[in-house]
């Protein structure tokens, strides 16, 4: 949590750009062609392209508004868990004494003096709901912003897989002005993706102290919850709030890593599309499409530390991990 509010205050006026950027107005709009697509009401595939830039906008915000209120009450609940469980050991226990707090943290004083203890418990509830702020705001919207990245590749790639049809709609018939236009909306597709590019280094920049620290924090506390559920009675209610813990850190590790996971794809598939039906052009043409292939043959790896991006096998080791070190810490337990 204390990474998560550093990365939002330090970077807050970077984040607000990055949103004022890409999220508050729709960066399509700067392709040319998209722009004049929303000016006209003829032809198929400019209705097509059409409909899916208006369409991928709103399913964006919506995607991003479900897990947001997924994620805040997942949060929510973990965070309220922790703090009943406590109290409710204190209710049923025989020792009048007793007196537990939400999270296993050291203080340097007695908890003994009633008005004390009150006060930890309710810095303990503080720093819990603080979290169902932290999290879910600073983590959906990374996932807006690599959101739209995606979204904007998608773009990209139907305009290069139908440029053909989406001049002709324009020009009418196949002449030298036709090739030029193709060319030319083949650089407005180049220079939109340079821009992209651009945007997700300078976010990748900001997030990597994120991405690392999810990782590694993720890896450690899905091991010690597994451990704490292992040694416990599984279905006692002190042990359901590690159940939701774990399952809320593996559900966001997924999920980013499932965001950089796509980004991969479509840049892929952009490789591909970039040379659909290139033979059907001029020479100028081709060359600019075999320089695009070698850009784009880079694609945008979203890097969490070295050379270790966010996707499906970082994801896969993050499992293998986590579980080799739960066997590790178990069988300590038992040599005990």
């Amino acid at each position: 949590m204390t990474i998560t509010l550093g990365i939002c205050l330090v970077f807050r006026i970077q984040f607000r750009d990055f949103l004022t950027e890409m999220a508050f107005r729709d960066a399509a709009l700067d392709i040319p062609i998209v722009d004049y697509i929303f000016k006209v009401n003829n032809g198929k595939k400019m209705m097509q392209l059409k409909k899916l830039v208006v369409e991928s906008q709103k399913d964006l915000f919506n995607y991003t508004s479900l897990l947001l209120k997924i994620y805040v009450t997942g949060v929510w609940l973990c965070a309220t868990l922790y703090l009943c469980s406590p109290i409710y050991s204190m209710l049923v226990s025989e020792d009048k004494s007793l007196r537990l707090l939400a999270f296993d943290m050291w203080f340097p004083w007695s908890l003994a003096d009633i008005k004390v203890y009150t006060l930890s418990f309710i810095f303990h509830a503080y720093a819990g709901y603080l979290c169902c702020v932290a999290y879910p705001g600073l983590q959906s919207t990374i996932i807006l912003l690599v959101g739209q990245i995606i979204r904007q590749l998608r773009i990209l790639n139907f305009i290069l897989q139908h440029l053909n049809e989406l001049v002709l709609e324009v020009n009418q018939r196949k002449d030298e002005k036709w090739q030029k236009s193709c060319t030319t909306v083949l650089s407005q597709c180049v220079e939109h993706y340079v821009k992209i590019k651009r945007f997700s280094n300078r976010l990748n920049v900001i997030c990597r102290p994120f991405y690392l620290a999810l990782i590694l924090v993720a890896i450690i506390l899905v091991c010690m919850c597994s451990v704490k559920i292992a040694i416990s009675d599984k279905l006692s209610p002190d042990t359901i709030k590690y159940y939701v813990h774990e399952i809320c850190f593996i559900f966001v590790v997924l999920m980013f890593c499932l965001l950089g996971q796509q980004v991969d794809d479509e840049c892929a598939s952009l490789e591909l599309a970039v040379t659909e039906k290139w033979y059907i052009f001029n020479r100028a043409h081709k060359q600019n499409v075999r320089i695009f292939k070698m850009a784009l043959s880079q694609r945008m790896p979203i890097y969490i530390f070295g050379t270790i991006t966010l996707s499906l096998p970082t994801f896969t080791w993050f499992i293998k991990t986590g579980m080799s070190f739960f066997t590790l810490v178990m069988s300590v337990l038992e040599e005990q």
